[in-house]
């Protein structure tokens, strides 16, 4: 494990994926391809790599072979939900290079973490990362009454 760095949080290696990025991956996946759980459970960043052990095109669904204690074994290929717990904290990201290396060697005694878009899973975001924002300021804006300056 790599040692804790005072004043420095690890980045999320999956802040640059979008939610096409993962539905290209996981609509294209063949049983023993690699698939990577992302964990956000109790403030921890947490990778597992498992496999696909099967897929369901025609409902969307790919089936991987170690569950996760929250997420199962089901999830949406279109987005990487768990099937299971669709609003949960657990969902498949791209297992890329740098998944694969934070799996294997995690940041050690770390509870949070930096983070481009702190609630939005990969499978949700697209590549407009202020839209969230915007659509929030938006909506308070109109609740309240006051014109957008």
């Amino acid at each position: 494990m790599r040692e804790f760095e005072a004043m420095t949080k690890p980045i999320d290696p999956t802040n640059v994926q979008t939610a096409e990025q993962v539905e290209q991956y996981y609509r294209n996946v063949k049983p023993g391809d690699l698939a990577a759980i992302r964990s956000t459970q109790g403030s921890f960043l947490v990778f597992t790599i498992t496999k696909i052990a099967d897929t369901n095109p025609k409902r969307g669904r790919v089936y991987i072979e170690d569950d996760d204690a929250w997420g199962g074994r089901a999830y949406y290929a279109k987005n990487g939900k768990s099937c299971f717990h669709p609003t949960g904290q657990i969902n498949l990201v791209v297992p890329t290079e740098e998944v694969l290396a934070w799996a294997k060697d995690p940041p050690r005694f770390i509870k949070t973490y930096e983070a481009d878009s702190h609630t939005i899973p990969p499978g949700q975001r697209t590549a407009d990362r202020m839209r969230g924002y915007r659509d929030l300021r938006k909506i308070v804006m109109e609740r309240s009454g006051k014109k957008k300056p």
